[in-house]
């Protein structure tokens, strides 16, 4: 069965709450878009949002019966390069295959290649969060831009400082001299 994400109500328009447990029994895809405005934390980890957030995701159970997460979301953002401080975009794609679980016990039980998120007791989880947080840990830790591209580099040094470093006195010199005293 294949849907639309906008065809699921939410409580709020800035989430999406779906039963984790019924999609998965019925083995429901989800293909979307979901307006980059209402995802907060995301807004507030980045300098821009300039795409929304094109998102595809398939509940199933696999060969050894876990519930499965599994998705692909992609986004283009402006993130702060860490050298000039000045915007630089980042296209943000992130694949993921999570187990979904109700407890600790169960997520414990997860074969280590998959990440588990917690349903709610009745099952229900925030499928927008959680395509969020897939985003966030994909955002780079430290963005710069390409060479050339940073304008913390100056290509056109108005003066070459090796050589007046070269004439500065040593400030270990004091030290040698004492030393050979």
């Amino acid at each position: 069965d294949h849907r639309d994400l906008h065809s699921f109500p939410t409580r709020r328009s800035s989430d999406l709450r779906v039963d984790g447990k019924k999609l998965v029994d019925i083995n429901q895809q989800l293909t979307g878009i979901i307006d980059s405005a209402k995802l907060t934390r995301l807004a507030a980890a980045t300098t821009h949002v300039y795409t929304p957030v094109q998102c595809h995701v398939e509940f199933c159970r696999d060969p050894e019966r876990f519930l499965i997460l599994s998705g692909d979301c992609s986004v283009k953002v402006g993130v702060e390069c860490q050298r000039c401080l000045n915007e630089v975009q980042a296209d943000i794609r992130s694949e993921f295959e999570l187990g979904l679980v109700l407890n600790d016990e169960q997520a414990k039980k997860l074969p280590r290649r998959l990440e588990p998120i917690e349903l709610s007791e009745e099952g229900r989880l925030e499928l927008w969060e959680a395509i969020e947080d897939e985003i966030l840990l994909c955002l780079p830790d430290f963005p710069m831009h390409g060479d050339g591209e940073c304008t913390a580099f100056n290509a056109n040094p108005e003066k070459d400082n090796s050589a007046e470093e070269l004439k500065r006195p040593n400030p270990f010199e004091v030290l040698a001299q004492l030393k050979q005293k």
